[in-house]
């Protein structure tokens, strides 16, 4: 039983991707563009943050901004150094995770392992509230620096997250 357990913290720890050098952030509030059938308590943004993998977030357009596309705004309570950005599509299988990660010398965290190189509708951008997503300098240091992660889709397809996980560097 003992050993069950070890292996179950290992794969945790595995799944997760953290290091010595970087940390989970827990975001502080999520907004998007509409909720799928307007049923936020079932489907609201809320649920891509809440780490509860039984929940899910679809969100689809807004029927009056329909170029706009689907999207998702987190907030990430404070300024951060963003590295990764985790979408989990489907359950706790990492099958459907998708990694993006974050560089100073891209707009959008382009780089994408996963479930992303199969199906990649969805564009990521870490920015500073306040600022443009793409027009954001990001930092010196290698990562994307800001305090909100963007998730669009501009087709105006619908968007699923069971849940949305966000890694920054450790700065010291």
């Amino acid at each position: 039983m003992y050993t069950y357990f070890l292996i179950l913290v290992l794969a945790a720890h595995l799944i997760c991707g953290s290091t010595a050098d970087t940390v989970e952030i827990i975001p502080a509030s999520a907004e998007h563009s509409r909720s799928f059938r307007n049923m936020d308590n079932r489907y609201g943004a809320k649920n891509a943050i809440d780490n509860n993998w039984r929940t899910k977030s679809m969100i689809e357009y807004n029927a009056e901004d329909w170029l706009g596309g689907s999207w998702v705004t987190v907030s990430l309570g404070g300024v951060y150094c963003v590295e990764n950005v985790e979408i989990w599509h489907y359950m706790q299988l990492p099958t459907y995770m998708s990694t993006f990660t974050c560089t100073q010398e891209e707009k959008l965290c382009h780089s994408c392992a996963g479930y992303c190189a199969k199906k990649a509708t969805v564009q990521v951008s870490v920015y500073t509230e306040g600022t443009d997503p793409e027009g954001d300098d990001g930092s010196s240091s290698g990562c994307k620096r800001g305090d909100t992660v963007k998730f669009q889709n501009s087709r105006g397809a619908l968007l699923t997250f069971v849940e949305l996980k966000f890694f920054a560097r450790v700065e010291e």
